[in-house]
């Protein structure tokens, strides 16, 4: 009976971790899988369609089908059209399933699309509900006319309308004297952009600057805004702290975009004449000011000793010894650590009996502007030589901040630190040195530094002598002369080579390219081979458009092929420029892995023939 009861409790154990299990399984897998939707356009016209997407994503390769909302104010023309993909990270696996609809608005005004949702175990997660903006006709609608017009010239403009923009973050808005305020300046674009450039960067005053350490290529995220689906980098992050109170403003900041994006085409015979991948242009781009309200630090509770830190800091004294005898040096060391401007902290001073000798700190400042704030440390070393033998005790080191978090003052305190010296009394570095002073070798070469020794041997000149009769001073005086002609003429000749931008670009163009080459050779074992095969390409493209001075909006095969000919290159050097150039654009965009050896097969390829065409122009 005891058996048969203990059996029952077992089994009872074994059902409830089981069910434990299984319900955590089920809770983490229900985490693992999102949904989220958006479209490709969210203002429309109420005779235009347009693309209603539902995106699940999970570490399963059986993701369930999304169930769709209610398309009451819409006329569903196509869908659900179902594309799956799947992705390997680290060797960690991910799969993504998208249902497309084709839709086309019922009425005008403001219409609401319901959220997707998805079950799996019995949950149910619901995706973002979007709003779509419908009006008489789209933006890009013309008017109805008999008589044929010339088409109009498409602006940079009418190419990336909105599909590009600049965005700056703050993550705050209010903010005392000396807070850390973190400003993220982001890209959102639906292009694909092949590089940027700042043109301007803010002075920002009243503000002191920290800039973030940033990796060398933006990461890339996804981002929902308005219903469409844009990529997201952050190429810039800085650090700001206010050094006055009031209303203080952000400056903008401007970025030049290069983007590849396709012509509008306008006949089906286009696509026989365009680059397959579009035209690259450019676009100024810049950030709208911010302003921010900065407060003044609270009078109330402000302690003596405070010198203006804010933020969040530790404090720690630690010395090297505290037996010593006379005439020893002692390490005192201070370390102030914590999250805010460490540049500007003060460090303590040390308060130290008369009978102990103390030298200036020696402080060394590192900072940490690696992770999502700005972080450091300040180190003080502070010399300490005792003269008197006996026990002494330094008192305690106190350090005071402002938390802005909390709205106070916060005072670190350290512990005394006792100090028994043993010995003789010794010699005061104020007094002369006797034979029997004993002194640390460190201070005996600081000595040395500080006093200048009388010179033993010196040169002299009869009475009467007359430098300007001696041919060494009138070979200085030509030697001047020639040097002053000879800094003219090159500096002239600088100047004119400099106001020649094209000779410019073309001197610049090997030493251009082969930095992109070098950048290539970089990641040649790395997974990142679009960028391998992008650096691949702006080192073939820059070369040859600096050396023919062609502009980038200019940039195309047809015109390429065109100047090398009028240059009487060989054919047979042209025909392998233009195909490893048109590989690497393929290859860039195509997002078909290959091995290192492939690339490396392909570097050399690029390298010779930019090697052979360097001598040719």
């Amino acid at each position: 009976m005891r058996k048969m009861f203990k059996n029952k409790r077992l089994s009872s154990a074994i059902i409830i971790v089981l069910s434990i299990l299984f319900w955590g399984n089920q809770q983490l897998f229900s985490q693992d899988i999102q949904i989220r939707s958006y479209v490709s356009k969210n203002k429309v016209g109420i005779n235009e369609n347009f693309t209603y997407s539902i995106e699940v994503s999970g570490k399963s390769t059986s993701l369930p089908d999304p169930v769709a909302p209610d398309f009451k104010d819409f006329y569903v023309l196509s869908g659900p059209n179902t594309s799956t993909s799947i992705q390997f990270v680290n060797g960690r696996m991910s799969a993504t399933k998208v249902h497309t609809y084709y839709l086309q608005p019922k009425k005008k005004g403001q219409l609401n699309i319901p959220p997707a949702t998805v079950k799996r175990k019995g949950k149910t997660i619901k995706s973002n509900a979007i709003t779509i903006t419908v009006v008489d006709q789209p933006q890009t609608a013309q008017k109805p006319s008999r008589q044929r017009k010339a088409p109009k010239k498409t602006t940079d403009r009418d190419l990336l309308g909105q599909s590009i923009y600049l965005k700056t973050e703050v993550s705050k808005r209010k903010a005392y004297v000396g807070e850390q305020i973190v400003v993220a300046y982001k890209l959102y674009f639906r292009v694909n952009v092949s590089g940027y450039d700042f043109k301007k960067l803010p002075s920002n005053p009243g503000f002191w600057t920290e800039e973030f350490e940033m990796p060398g290529q933006p990461i890339i995220s996804s981002e929902i805004v308005n219903g469409l689906n844009y990529n997201v980098a952050t190429i810039r992050k800085i650090a700001i702290f206010p050094t006055q109170s009031g209303e203080l403003t952000l400056e903008p900041i401007s970025v030049m975009v290069e983007a590849r994006v396709q012509r509008r085409s306008r006949s089906i015979f286009d696509s026989f004449f365009d680059d397959p991948f579009g035209r690259v242009v450019q676009k100024t781009l810049s950030s709208k000011p911010i302003k921010i309200k900065v407060m003044e630090l609270p009078q109330e509770g402000r302690p003596a000793d405070f010198n203006g830190a804010v933020g969040r800091y530790n404090l720690d004294v630690k010395i090297d010894k505290t037996d010593v005898k006379t005439n020893d040096a002692v390490s005192l060391k201070v370390t102030i650590a914590g999250e805010g401007n460490i540049k500007m902290v003060n460090v303590p001073d040390v308060i130290v009996p008369p009978d102990i000798e103390k030298y200036d700190p020696k402080i060394k400042t590192e900072l940490d502007n690696v992770g999502a704030r700005i972080r450091g440390k300040k180190k003080a070393e502070i010399i300490l030589i005792p003269r008197v033998p006996g026990d002494f005790l330094i008192k305690p080191l106190t350090f005071s901040y402002f938390d802005p978090q909390t709205g106070k003052y916060v005072t670190l305190r350290s512990k005394a630190i006792p100090l028994h010296v043993s010995g003789q009394r010794g010699v005061a570095m104020s007094q002369p040195l006797g034979g029997g002073a004993s002194l640390d070798q460190r201070y005996v070469d600081l000595i040395g530094r500080d006093i200048r020794f009388i010179k033993e041997f010196s040169q002299f000149q009869p009475v009467g002598y007359k430098i300007y009769r001696s041919f060494k001073f009138w070979g200085l005086i030509g030697f001047g002369f020639i040097f002053l002609i000879v800094f003219v003429l090159v500096n002239d000749y600088q100047a004119r080579i400099s106001g020649d931008e094209r000779l410019v670009r073309s001197r610049k163009a090997g030493r251009m390219a082969a930095k992109q080459l070098s950048k290539a050779r970089d990641l040649l074992k790395s997974g990142e081979y679009d960028q391998f095969y992008r650096a691949v390409s702006n080192a073939l493209q820059g070369f040859v458009r600096d050396k023919l001075n062609i502009d980038l909006s200019d940039f195309s095969t047809p015109t390429v092929r065109k100047h090398l000919n009028e240059r009487k290159i060989d054919p047979a050097v042209v025909d392998e420029y233009i195909a490893v150039l048109e590989e690497a654009d393929f290859r860039q965009f195509a997002n078909i892995p290959d091995s290192p050896e492939e690339r490396q097969k392909f570097y050399d390829r690029a390298k010779k023939v930019l090697t052979s065409l360097e001598k040719w122009i």
